[in-house]
């Protein structure tokens, strides 16, 4: 009787097990010594170096492998998704990029290098900026995955990629010429037309996404929620009328992905939303939240502290006697300027940067994420506080001329470029530390309109801090004192405080008065921003072709009896809200 060998790796993978990782990567040092030529085991002591807080030996002992594991062994995956993680852990792309380069220089037909390669570009660059930017390696990402030919097995991987680079970049014309003649040629191909679905979608293109919805429903209606979802969101009325007892019996599966689960529930919560039937609709929203909240958890605690630590920050600065700021006022006279629009998401950005880029002289850029890139790429990334504190008067000027850059990218005979990302709201301290001259409009809503909107909106990237409500009203209060601080230690007079009810109430004084914040002149086709063939992509895609209406401001009363803890937001009245001393501090910017 033969005897089976005894496995040189249990230890290791014992520690491995028990999460004990610095003990497992000694163990796999230590068996290496014995046995260097075990890629497994080489793997899996980098795997336990990344998580016992040595990605420097894990790094230098991946890209050994990757130099030398052929792209036909089985080990390369694990070799090449482990690459990426490092990355991410160590922030260090540049030599990971720089390996990838060197191996596909001497073997440049390998199919497998190529869409690596193409594939880490997109990474790395969506890995600085979650939004839109200027970003010219992917130019280099999409030249070479389109080297990769049909007959490849990295044919379809190439395709998916390129697609997304494009919707990445909003470049909807080009991710549907790719898409469409994909599915040309393999119309079958239920994944690529689902892509195709959420593009059409992404880019408002509201009868195409929904036609194209329906023909995946048709001939796959349990293939995905996705579909549902997109159809319950543009148009509910066309969702078939199996579709109820169908997502009802999908969350309802075990074994069901998070990403679907989610999907479905929002999709009945619209479904019954629309129905009237708003206790059951809630019902499904919070059954959405709480998966995310399962899948993806977040530490509340260390949220509302960097809040609090931001507006720390904003109060122990001053700006006054910057030699930065002065000097750099008049750099780039020639290109154009920024204007920010921050704020909580569904509070108005995409309204207020519609009508800016119904202006001559403005181009509407969306959510871009150049100011957050250019952070990054030159103080590293971190929390926000972080990048603050290490940002000097060197760095302040890197980041300006980095930014300003993208800006002329963007649109060179402009003399303004809006940046609407939201989220930028936790940075006005660093946008005015870099850009003193730059106007920063912060738009809000009521309280509950906005908690609600959010809750109820099926972002592509789920906001983690409104999972859970009574966390949410923290994080929104706790965003309040933050605007308030900002507000308050305004030394230039750039920020603006914009009230969506106001500006619905009266749209033409409104837009007059922060035109002329901004530095502009009034000029009446800015409410007419509907007509505007440039669309937003964002999840208020559908409401901003359309004129200035009233009809949305009372639409979050209908879920009010549901809100639990969130109602303290009402409760608090004034309190909930952020408060300013005046509109404008008068101050334009200079033309």
């Amino acid at each position: 009787m033969t005897q089976s060998k005894p496995d040189i790796a249990r230890d290791l993978k014992q520690a491995m097990s028990a999460a004990e990782f610095s003990t497992a990567a000694r163990i796999g040092a230590r068996i290496l010594k014995v046995h260097p030529k075990r890629t497994d085991i080489q793997i899996m002591t980098a795997v336990s170096e990344l998580q016992g807080g040595s990605p420097v030996s894990a790094g230098q002992r991946l890209r050994k492998l990757f130099r030398n594991v052929p792209t036909n062994d089985p080990l390369f995956a694990p070799v090449a998704q482990n690459l990426l993680q490092y990355c991410y852990i160590s922030n260090d792309f540049n030599s990971v990029e720089s390996a990838i380069e060197q191996r596909l220089r001497a073997a440049p037909r390998n199919d497998t290098l190529s869409y690596m390669l193409g594939d880490f570009i997109f990474q790395r660059e969506v890995a600085k900026s979650p939004g839109r930017c200027i970003a010219p390696k992917l130019s280099r990402a999409i030249k070479v995955l389109s080297g990769i030919p049909e007959r490849s097995p990295r044919f379809i991987d190439a395709q998916k990629v390129m697609a997304r680079v494009h919707l990445h970049q909003e470049q909807y014309a080009q991710a549907f010429a790719l898409l469409e003649a994909f599915i040309a040629r393999e119309p079958k191909n239920i994944e690529m037309r689902m892509l195709l679905a959420s593009s059409y979608a992404a880019a408002a293109e509201v009868e195409k996404a929904v036609s194209a919805s329906l023909s995946i429903i048709a001939d796959a209606p349990d293939y995905s929620s996705q579909p549902y979802l997109i159809i319950s969101f543009l148009r509910p009325q066309s969702m078939p009328e199996s579709a109820a007892k169908f997502l009802g019996e999908m969350i309802g599966k075990s074994g069901l992905s998070i990403g679907e689960f989610y999907n479905a529930a929002f999709a009945l919560a619209k479904i019954e939303e629309t129905q009237g039937n708003m206790k059951a609709a809630f019902a499904y929203y919070q059954k959405a939240h709480a998966a995310n909240r399962k899948a993806r958890p977040i530490d509340m605690a260390q949220e509302l502290t960097e809040l609090a630590r931001l507006s720390e920050i904003s109060r122990n600065t001053g700006r006054a006697n910057d030699p930065v700021s002065v000097l750099e006022l008049s750099e780039n006279a020639t290109g154009p300027k920024p204007i920010f629009i921050v704020g909580m998401p569904r509070s108005g950005t995409t309204l207020t940067e519609r009508i800016l880029g119904a202006h001559p002289d403005v181009h509407a850029a969306g959510e871009i994420g150049d100011f957050a890139k250019a952070v990054v790429d030159v103080v590293g990334p971190g929390k926000t506080s972080d990048q603050l504190a290490r940002m000097d008067g060197k760095a302040v000027r890197a980041i300006r001329k980095q930014y300003l850059d993208a800006l002329q990218a963007f649109a060179p005979d402009k003399r303004f470029v809006t940046n609407k990302t939201p989220a930028n709201f936790i940075r006005v301290e660093m946008i005015r530390r870099v850009f003193p001259d730059a106007p920063i409009l912060h738009t809000h809503r009521y309280p509950l309109a906005t908690c609600l909107s959010i809750y109820t909106t099926p972002f592509a990237i789920p906001m983690r801090f409104a999972d859970d409500l009574g966390e949410f009203a923290d994080y929104y209060s706790a965003y309040v004192r933050l605007m308030e601080t900002l507000f308050e230690t305004d030394q230039n007079g750039m920020l603006y405080d914009l009230s969506y009810e106001d500006l619905v109430a009266d749209p033409e004084v409104v837009t007059k008065d922060f035109l002329a914040h901004c530095g502009l002149d009034w000029h009446p086709e800015c409410l007419e921003f509907y007509r505007a063939d440039n669309a937003a992509a964002t999840a208020s895609m559908i409401q901003v072709r359309r004129p200035i209406f009233k009809d949305s401001l009372g639409k979050w009363q209908r879920f009010e009896p549901f809100i639990g803890p969130l109602a303290k937001l009402a409760e608090d009245g004034d309190n909930a809200k952020v408060k300013t001393a005046q509109k404008s501090s008068g101050k334009t910017v200079a033309a």
